[in-house]
């Protein structure tokens, strides 16, 4: 067998929550606590099916009011930009707009919002996530620096008004450099007034986010539509990085055309946004799980269970008249069926106790060499083919600290796997040493081989390669080892190539005893 040069490592699973109900109780929680408007939209039957506190106190409506009128709200937007925000509402695309709500009690406020879509793996759309901004405040007070600038002749009364009447950070910019920043705007940038002058305003961005800043600079410089409200990274050192979001008009500044940028802390924003993406894809993954193992589970437990039914017929009907030899035959299929399902959910049943942590590393002494002649042993009184398998055993007779328990999974699963997807006349090779404090297991087969798409996903439950065929399998054991492994402070790695076979090694802690 010929085995690629250099084997993929397989990184820690991540913890996460266990099940969609406590995924959607986080992104609820989320939600619930960000001053950002926020509401889901199910395009399946066009209904909003969730909306935040912000959203509610906003436009005194619930998901549950908007149940049979799910475009009522919609009544509320200034005409001119109701169609545009109905598109965005149904968005299959990440993408932004502002618009004017009319408010029922007078007055007229701005919302900047963004779509937020949800798609499966096959590119349907599942939902959308809205988020909206109220940024009426940005506008207005826009509007009245403009004019008292415009105003006052003085550098420092221009300053003065500036101060007075900005809540957040704004900085006054021309020709790439900063020609004023209030105090808020020195804070959200890490910067102090002499140096905020003395260098371009380019270099206080972080550098993936520079071209996109400067390239919408120069479109609002040269009189063409940009975006007006957007996001950026300033590095406050090397660990800190602080999200802000801009919003820029062009004025006129000790008569030369300068822009006014407002400046937000959006840092927890972001967070929040990206923490509700992880909810829902979580989400997204449970469900889809969920299908994979009904899916599966259905079709394995398919044939055993048509070969019970078949052999208790057979038996109900002619069992009187058939020998003895004929009966006892049929009764071992049963038998055979009925371990195999029985094997089948027992996997599944691990699969749920390592996922819950009901599984503990449990070491004791353990004389390996011993151990693994009773291992094989019991793997050939269940599975005529693991007559295949050579042995080889080096650097461990004396005790090893070890777990029997999670030794077993690991080892009857690979194994089991290296018999089942190669062919009956191939050989299968266990190499089991110490090496250090560690013992380091080795199975190697000659068979169908893993497709290198498949190895990101290869120890996911229910995970199954895309060349397996008619071969049967849940999917589960890969899983079960990576679980195993992982309890018993290890690593494990695979290198594969299709048609060739494939190569699972395991470190795993397990010092002299």
């Amino acid at each position: 067998m010929v085995n690629p040069p250099r084997p993929t490592p397989v990184p820690s699973a991540e913890a996460s929550a266990s099940s969609p109900g406590e995924a959607l109780v986080l992104l609820r929680q989320i939600a619930s606590n960000i001053e950002a408007m926020l509401w889901s939209w199910d395009p399946r039957d066009g209904r909003i099916t969730y909306t935040n506190p912000a959203f509610e106190a906003f436009w005194g409506m619930s998901a549950d009011t908007l149940a049979d009128t799910p475009w009522q709200w919609l009544e509320q937007v200034d005409p001119v930009d109701r169609a545009r925000v109905r598109e965005l509402q149904t968005s299959p695309l990440k993408r932004s707009e502002e618009y004017k709500v009319n408010r029922p009690q007078g007055g007229v406020a701005r919302l900047s919002q963004r779509a937020l879509p949800m798609h499966s793996p096959s590119g349907q759309l599942l939902r959308v996530i809205h988020l909206a901004t109220n940024i009426t405040w940005q506008m207005d007070t826009s509007k009245q620096l403009r004019v008292e600038i415009g105003r006052r002749n003085d550098s420092e009364a221009k300053y003065r008004a500036v101060v007075e009447n900005v809540s957040e950070g704004i900085l006054v910019t021309a020709a790439g450099r900063i020609l004023y920043a209030n105090p808020k705007a020195l804070e959200l940038t890490s910067l102090d007034e002499e140096t905020a002058k003395s260098r371009p305003f380019i270099e206080f961005i972080h550098p993936d986010d520079r071209e996109k800043v400067l390239n919408n600079h120069l479109k609002r410089l040269r009189g063409e539509r940009v975006e007006n409200h957007y996001q950026f990274r300033v590095q406050h050192s090397q660990s800190i990085t602080r999200w802000l979001e801009i919003s820029a008009v062009m004025f006129e500044w000790e008569g030369a055309r300068a822009t006014l940028n407002f400046l937000t802390d959006v840092t927890l924003k972001r967070q929040a946004e990206e923490d509700m993406r992880k909810a829902l894809a979580h989400e997204r993954e449970l469900s889809e799980l969920k299908s994979r193992f009904v899916a599966v589970t259905s079709h394995e437990f398919r044939t055993p269970l048509a070969a019970i039914l078949s052999s208790v017929e057979l038996l109900d009907t002619y069992g009187a008249s058939f020998p003895a030899d004929e009966r006892r035959e049929l009764l071992d299929q049963i038998k055979t069926a009925v371990a195999r399902m029985n094997g089948m959910v027992e996997q599944v049943l691990l699969t749920s106790r390592l996922e819950l942590g009901k599984f503990k590393f449990e070491a004791t002494p353990l004389v390996v060499p011993d151990w693994l002649v009773q291992m094989m042993a019991e793997l050939e009184r269940g599975n005529p083919q693991a007559a295949r398998v050579s042995l080889t055993c080096d650097g461990l007779d004396a005790p090893r600290t070890a777990d029997p328990q999670l030794l077993r999974h690991i080892m009857v699963n690979l194994l089991g796997n290296a018999l089942k997807y190669s062919d009956p006349d191939t050989p299968v090779q266990l190499a089991v040493r110490g090496v250090g404090d560690q013992v380091h297991l080795r199975v190697t087969d000659q068979g169908i081989g893993i497709p290198e798409a498949d190895l990101p996903r290869l120890f996911g439950s229910f995970h199954r390669g895309t060349n397996v065929g008619n071969i049967s399998g849940t999917g589960i054991g890969l899983h079960i080892v990576k679980e195993c492994v992982d309890l018993h402070r290890g690593q494990i790695e695979v290198s594969s190539r299709p048609g060739q076979g494939t190569t699972f090694t395991v470190r795993l802690e397990a010092p002299l005893a």
